[in-house]
């Protein structure tokens, strides 16, 4: 943990004023892209980063600062996410196969509505369409591997923080990034003979 980092959350601890708005406003980005990528949703999303964020004010106290506190934030951030997965898949009535309604005389389905859904309109039009089959094919792993791809690639954390928030071994994130990485490459060279890496 930087010194800089060590001391805004001291702030936080003694409640300056807008120590918590410097704290949000460092991780706002990075955090809701990571939640996007768990729940494909904006709006739930920012709903789960606010949760996150009243979390971690409440255990603030508690915070033992032996490793970054950006893995402390994440496992908050991932446990929300996975808490809300399984409470949707107990009460989730329609299969992702059901149609939903019509569009221009075809037939929409449940999975294509929500395909896109964690995107911004403005974010989805930036994206090569190189990207958006690698973000569908990122979509289409099993989700441990995901997880260990999300956490490495696009959020660039090591394999340390990644063991800590995902609760397993250091090799066993190393293996899982690996393993995802492979999968994900062959989803892209079997979709278009691009290659992963240049797009991640």
């Amino acid at each position: 943990m930087s010194p800089e980092e060590r001391d805004l959350l001291k702030r936080c601890e003694r409640g300056e004023d807008g120590a918590y708005r410097e704290l949000v406003e460092r991780f706002e980005r990075p955090l809701i892209q990571f939640i996007v990528r768990y729940v494909d949703d904006r709006a739930l999303a920012e709903d789960l980063f606010q949760e996150t964020f009243l979390r971690v004010i409440k255990n603030l106290r508690t915070y033992r600062p032996e490793g970054a506190f950006s893995t402390w934030l994440y496992t908050i951030a991932r446990n929300l996410c996975l808490d809300h997965i399984k409470h949707v898949r107990k009460v989730k009535m329609t299969s992702m196969e059901s149609p939903v309604g019509e569009e221009g005389g075809k037939v929409l389905y449940l999975q294509d509505v929500l395909r896109d859904g964690g995107m911004a309109p403005d974010d989805r039009a930036e994206l090569t369409e190189e990207e958006q089959r690698v973000r569908e094919c990122v979509s289409q792993l099993p989700p441990v591997k995901k997880e260990a791809l999300i956490l490495r690639v696009y959020h660039s954390l090591s394999y340390k923080e990644i063991a800590e928030i995902t609760d397993c071994p250091v090799g066993t994130a190393k293996f899982r990034v690996h393993e995802a990485m492979q999968a994900l490459g062959e989803l892209v060279r079997a979709g278009s003979g691009g290659e992963a890496e240049a797009v991640l």
